[in-house]
């Protein structure tokens, strides 16, 4: 049954495998019948008729399991029994007699018997184990696999049917390790550390997926997909230059692969070659001037190297080449918001919403920017539009409320909306700071000082935040304390007036 655990199997494993994923079609299996214990009488025609009539009816009951008659077979393994109860092997025919015919629970039973009469029959012990788990009885599964892997440590074929029994029963760290430990046992076991690797990366444990992938690669360095998991967890753990080096040698190893040639260009423009990243975009977008990733990946680069006329001038020529992609509208809107140039941040936006309506990114910094220029007609209508849709979009949620406390309206459909928010997502510092800032409001200062503090043991460096901390402690009669913060504010937004006025008081 190594199948249903995409297992090789030795041949009596093959056997109960089809037996059991075919329809539970015919099982073929030798056994021989274990003698009855000698009486005083042994010797005598009683005793040996007694055993004849085992053995008889025993062959009958396997004549009819060749024959894919079972239930027939089952009838003369019974009266085999009736003449000898100690045979484990009459036992074990029946129990594969009752899974051919769907009656698992009858099939254990008769197995339980006959691991009572031979605790090592690990044929048998295998064929429980396989019962319990296509019965969806796990727990047991993993006791059986267990005890088979103790009598059989090196079987590797055991230990990958328990691991994938331990994932069933969640697991997850102990089917790790016997990953492991079927490759460290046999190194040609490729597949165990691959599966290591892939349940280590989809529970984000980089550091000990990358050590698996790196393993991999130094053993089996002509699988390039082992090189392009590495590099993508070093760009995502920003190891910018280990990403750069296996892609490098990816772009060699496959020179024709436009994808990989993309992912280093995208990789580049996120490192610190600033002259290389430019001049190998351009090039790769001279010579697949159709393609968007190129394109997409120097608009990246030129925000984070370039000023923002020469950024819309790259953009404007990008919107033209593709309408139909509104990243670089998006790109260009932020780019201006981060400049403080909002008119033309929400122009961008627009453009990208034509491009793409459903754009919830959009739609939410749009009605940001609508609210930062006092458009509250319009932000508030937007906001409400994408709550109305999107009734657990925490962000919609959080800033519209904090949008209605600055404006000190609304004040309860705003803590109703935060509350929402948190929720969803309980450790946002943001969302915290907006219900510690409205509960300011409401002048519940030693409960507002709760939430803004958990903001503050997260994000320390907001000046907003600690603005808000200043404000809590100035009405909890605490001044001197208040004033710490409001310089640690001043420090962040040096810019800031009110700051300064607070701070001269």
């Amino acid at each position: 049954m190594g199948k249903i655990l995409d297992l090789p199997k030795k041949q009596y494993r093959n056997a109960f495998h089809y037996l059991l994923i075919a329809g539970f079609t015919a099982l073929v299996s030798t056994c021989s019948v274990h003698p009855a214990a000698e009486s005083d009488t042994a010797g005598t025609d009683t005793v040996k008729s007694y055993n004849s009539l085992a053995v008889e009816h025993f062959m009958l009951g396997e004549n009819y399991s060749m024959q894919g008659d079972h239930a027939m077979a089952i009838l003369e393994y019974q009266d085999a029994l009736s003449y000898d109860t100690s045979s484990s092997t009459i036992y074990g025919s029946m129990a594969k007699a009752y899974i051919n015919l769907g009656k698992l629970e009858r099939g254990i039973d008769a197995l339980k018997k006959a691991l009572k009469i031979d605790p090592n029959d690990n044929e048998l012990r295998e064929i429980l184990a396989q019962v319990y788990y296509l019965s969806g009885d796990n727990e047991n599964a993993e006791k059986q696999y267990q005890w088979l892997i103790q009598a059989n440590p090196d079987d590797l074929e055991l230990n990958y049917q328990l691991a994938a029994v331990y994932l069933k029963n969640k697991k997850v760290d102990e089917a790790v390790t016997v990953y492991e430990k079927i490759y460290y046992a046999d190194t040609s076991q490729v597949k165990a550390l691959e599966k290591a690797a892939e349940i280590s990366l989809a529970r984000q444990q980089l550091e000990k997926a990358a050590g698996y992938y790196d393993l991999l690669i130094q053993n089996h360095p002509e699988t390039v997909e082992y090189y392009k998991y590495r590099a993508d967890i070093a760009a995502v753990q920003e190891d910018i230059e280990t990403a750069l080096k296996i892609y490098k040698n990816l772009t060699v190893m496959l020179p024709d692969d436009i994808e990989i040639r993309e992912r280093y260009g995208n990789i580049l423009s996120r490192g610190g070659q600033k002259d290389e990243a430019y001049n190998y975009l351009k090039s790769l977008i001279a010579e697949y001037p159709d393609r968007q990733s190129a394109y997409i990946s120097l608009a990246f680069y030129l925000r984070q190297n370039s000023n923002l006329d020469s950024l819309a001038a790259y953009i404007d020529s990008a919107m033209k080449r593709f309408p139909d992609q509104s990243y670089f509208p998006f790109l260009l809107a932020n780019s201006y918001n981060t400049n403080k140039r909002y008119d033309k941040a929400a122009e961008f936006l627009l453009k990208a919403l034509d491009v793409d309506p459903e754009n919830l990114q959009a739609r939410i910094l749009l009605a940001n920017t609508w609210e930062t220029l006092g458009k509250y007609t319009l932000s508030d209508s937007l906001y409400n539009f994408i709550i109305e849709f999107n009734p657990d979009e925490e962000v919609a949620l959080n800033n519209y409320a904090y949008s209605l406390a600055l404006r000190g309206e609304r004040l309860k459909e705003a803590m109703t909306m935060v509350d929402k928010a948190l929720e969803i997502v309980p450790d946002n510092a943001s969302y915290l700071d907006t219900k510690g800032w409205l509960l300011y409001l409401f002048g519940k200062y030693k409960e507002a000082q709760v939430y803004v503090e958990k903001a503050l043991s997260m994000v320390d460096d907001n000046a907003e935040v600690l603005e808000h901390m200043g404000d809590i402690l100035v009405k909890l009669k605490k001044p001197a304390d208040a004033q710490k913060y409001y310089r640690q504010a001043l420090e962040i937004d040096p810019d800031n007036e009110a700051l300064k006025q607070k701070i001269s008081e």
